[in-house]
């Protein structure tokens, strides 16, 4: 997908103007040990990957069993996520295009809404870099932020699986589950 020059240079203003975090020495998800409890699913911007969405929402609430309701986090665009049943989730954000600004990226109210989110890890489910995920990630704060590889995905995940050519979209899931141990 060919992200256009005008986000792409307010993509550019926003790193240029965000201060500049200091990465730690070790990767760690708390300093008690403990591994990720709470998650944002960011879902995809195509709806074209709703079906595998779909598929690693169901099984992410299955490996987290009960609780899950209260520890999924969804958010993504609305034409995604009425394409899958988000009925048993209590915490979810759907956008549409009215909540992006004229750059094509999310305006103050959803990036007010994503910034109040508490999770412990944040999983971008794009298999190509998706601007406006990509920046409500970045948005949000929490010390695992995973995505699939992309030349502009390092400025915004700390972890990214690379897929070659020939795997399957749903070796990168299988990759996410192993990074969070499930």
């Amino acid at each position: 997908m060919e992200v256009s020059k005008k986000t792409k240079a307010a993509l550019w203003w926003n790193r240029l103007k965000s201060k500049k975090v200091p990465i730690p020495d070790t990767l760690s998800i708390s300093p008690n040990g403990r591994g990720a409890i709470r998650f944002l699913i960011i879902l995809p911007e195509h709806t074209t990957q709703s079906e595998l969405a779909k598929r690693f929402i169901l099984a992410i609430r299955n490996a987290l069993g009960p609780a899950a309701v209260n520890q999924i986090r969804i958010l993504g665009p609305a034409n995604v996520g009425n394409l899958i049943n988000l009925e048993d989730f209590h915490d979810f954000i759907l956008f549409t295009e009215a909540d992006l600004n004229r750059w094509g990226l999310p305006g103050k109210e959803l990036i007010w809404a994503c910034q109040r989110i508490q999770v412990d890890a944040v999983l971008d489910l794009n298999q190509e870099f998706a601007p406006v995920s990509a920046t409500i990630g970045s948005t949000v704060d929490a010390p695992l932020k995973v995505g699939f590889f992309s030349d502009e995905g390092e400025d915004y995940f700390n972890i990214m699986i690379r897929r070659s050519g020939t795997d399957l979209m749903e070796s990168g899931f299988k990759e996410i589950f192993q990074i969070l141990g499930m």
